[in-house]
């Protein structure tokens, strides 16, 4: 095993972060892709998600640009949006409208079939990655615990050779098959089961509907209710608006139901935005089951040669906008680790093993959010217990740098923010006096401070 040819299942996002970061390393990549790929920024139908709001989180677009150099100006050159996500979006906790300020959290507003084509043809200008069109259908194994390549469908079923197989193959991957296929004991699960259902509307937004310190709204469901609203700035002058429950109520696929639904909201302004906006298609309905994660990381014993990566290996509820920047942060370790290997043998597992840290952070996060909603059904996983105190929301209702540290500990995917001793400081402060928030008008969204941006 050495590092002459790397094979990536999948040519989405996961798939061409990981080729962009194995191209380091490898004197070749071959991306394997069953769909078609198009020359344009269209939907495809291996991606049938594609179509709804996606987001780069500030981790991830870091991500981005340190393994494909340029494609920020890629995505700009694409019409992306470029905003203050902690000062520009109005978030709508069950204590209030968070107080929002300046932060280092700037991030890019763009579409994921826009977002896809810029980074695709990013990634193909690197002379030892190359796109092909094919079916994975198994592994194909090399000596004692290990895999050497991929199996192609076709007649006589070909193999294709690698010194490393990497799995981006998304929500539907096949690799816990595969592996068990080739005698190995599968990655254990955990799940969280709470329907989701969505869909977003493509607009242009009438002049005048957000204020001047306001990009969009962020209004996700609770359990007391479970509709949710957002509105962000997308490409090209566009917003998306994003219809959200977690519950099994059907998607809207209509702009009337959409905006019913979005009248159903703990806070109007969405569904205000939305009754003045001009939409440019009718809304995009999705469901999906809730979030899934394989422990690859913990099997038995870890076939060498083998990586699984993004929503192969943790397939999340897609409101928290965390996927594509999970796999970017994968992608980026990945790379980090092969750049400091000299023998090929076992990085395979070294690898897998880096990515938890960064599993073990977003997915109990998303368990701590979705499994207080009833009826959500918890596999492989114990029910997260009720919070020990509520001080920092209540605190950033008012104040905008705890406020802003919250959205860091989301942005980058460490509680390490909360952690400063100004807000542990400002934290005990609030609890001791005894405050409670002051703002329950779900009109009333206090405006954005100015000043220094709260350093990280």
């Amino acid at each position: 095993m050495g590092f002459d040819h790397a094979i990536v299942i999948g040519a989405g996002i996961g798939g061409l972060l990981s080729a962009a970061a194995l191209s380091r390393r490898y004197g070749n990549v071959t991306v394997i892709e069953r769909d078609r790929l198009p020359d344009v920024p269209l939907h495809r139908r291996g991606v049938p998600q594609d179509e709804q709001m996606h987001a780069i989180l500030a981790i991830g677009q870091e991500s981005f640009e340190d393994l494909v150099p340029g494609v920020a100006g890629e995505f700009l050159r694409a019409g992306a949006a470029w905003y203050d996500s902690p000062r520009g979006i109005a978030s709508l906790s069950s204590q209030g409208w968070a107080a929002r300020g300046p932060s280092e959290a700037w991030i890019y507003g763009i579409r994921r079939v826009v977002l896809e084509d810029a980074l695709r043809r990013k990634v193909t200008e690197i002379p030892q990655v190359r796109i092909v069109e094919g079916q994975v259908v198994g592994l194909h194994p090399g000596g004692e615990d290990a895999v050497r390549g991929i199996v192609l469908k076709g007649i006589g079923r070909p193999h294709l050779h690698a010194d490393l197989v990497v799995d981006a193959s998304g929500r539907t991957s096949h690799a816990s098959d595969w592996l068990a296929e080739l005698g190995f004991v599968p990655p254990p699960e955990q799940e969280i089961v709470n329907t989701v259902s969505y869909a977003t509307a493509v607009v242009r937004l009438a002049p005048g509907t957000l204020r001047d310190d306001i990009q969009g709204y962020l209004i996700p469901p609770l359990p007391e209710s479970p509709h949710g609203a957002v509105l962000l700035p997308c490409d090209n002058g566009l917003h998306q608006i994003v219809a959200l429950s977690q519950s099994d109520s059907p998607p809207p696929a209509t702009r009337e139901r959409l905006i019913a639904h979005l009248e159903a909201v703990r806070s109007p302004v969405v569904a205000e935005a939305a009754r003045r906006a001009d939409f440019l298609g009718d809304p995009k309905p999705f469901r999906i089951r809730g979030s899934r994660r394989r422990r690859f990381e913990d099997m038995p014993v870890r076939p060498d040669g083998f990586v699984a990566i993004g929503d192969a290996v943790l397939a999340l509820n897609p409101i928290y906008g965390q996927g594509m920047s999970v796999a970017a942060v994968e992608a980026r370790t990945m790379r980090d680790i092969l750049l400091e290997t000299a023998d090929a043998t076992g990085a395979a597992g070294r690898i897998q093993e880096a990515f938890r840290p960064t599993l073990d952070f977003v997915f109990d996060s998303v368990v701590r959010s979705d499994g207080v909603f009833p009826g959500a059904m918890l596999h492989g996983l114990e029910r997260p217990a009720a919070p020990k105190s509520r001080v920092l929301g209540a605190l950033a209702t008012e104040d905008w740098k705890t406020a802003v540290a919250l959205r860091y500990a989301g942005h980058y995917f460490s509680a390490e923010p909360l952690q400063a001793p100004e807000i542990r400081s400002r934290a005990r402060a609030w609890a001791a006096s005894g405050r409670k928030p002051r703002r329950h008008d779900p009109r009333d969204i206090p405006r954005a401070f100015d000043g220094a941006p709260l350093p990280r």
